[in-house]
């Protein structure tokens, strides 16, 4: 084998970096030179392999996405032990729907939550348009501006 200098520059992965992320881990003391080239190659073949599998299922795009890399997880056998880490993507409404099909006594809970909650939202956004907000007047009270002041004055300086 080549000498240790030479093996570490052959490495694409910062050796410091991976030495960090052995070292995260309350189990592990020391790590010697032999070991930390070990973990970073077999990481380096490990991306390898992992980005040429999403390759190939991607129909040899010209860049790799999530997408990709969760198909090849999802699909092979080895890779079982990235499923909890690298779902699939799946949209919102594929969320509630899934979400609905395990409880469907409380999705209607949380669907009449969100009805309340939208129905509030747009009773405050009526008075806001309205300029009936108590928030607004707090603050311009805070401010010495209270607006039922400035309103009683300037309907006196009409009248006269």
């Amino acid at each position: 084998m080549a000498s240790p200098s030479k093996a570490l520059k052959d490495l694409r992965l910062p050796v410091s970096r991976v030495k960090t992320i052995m070292k995260s881990s309350p189990q592990v003391e020391a790590i010697g030179q032999d070991c930390l080239f070990l973990v970073a190659k077999a990481t380096e073949l490990f991306i390898h392999f992992l980005s040429e599998e999403a390759y190939k299922k991607s129909n040899k795009a010209a860049c790799l996405d999530y997408k990709h890399l969760a198909e090849v997880v999802h699909t092979e056998e080895v890779l079982e032990f990235l499923r909890e880490i690298m779902p699939k993507k799946i949209t919102v409404r594929q969320f509630k729907q899934m979400m609905a099909d395990k409880n469907p006594e409380t999705s209607s809970d949380s669907d009449s939550d969100s009805q309340s909650d939208s129905e509030s939202n747009s009773d405050s956004d009526e008075k806001m348009e309205n300029g009936n907000s108590s928030d607004s007047n707090d603050s311009n009270k805070k401010n010495g501006n209270d607006s039922s002041e400035e309103s009683s004055e300037s309907e006196e300086e009409k009248k006269t």
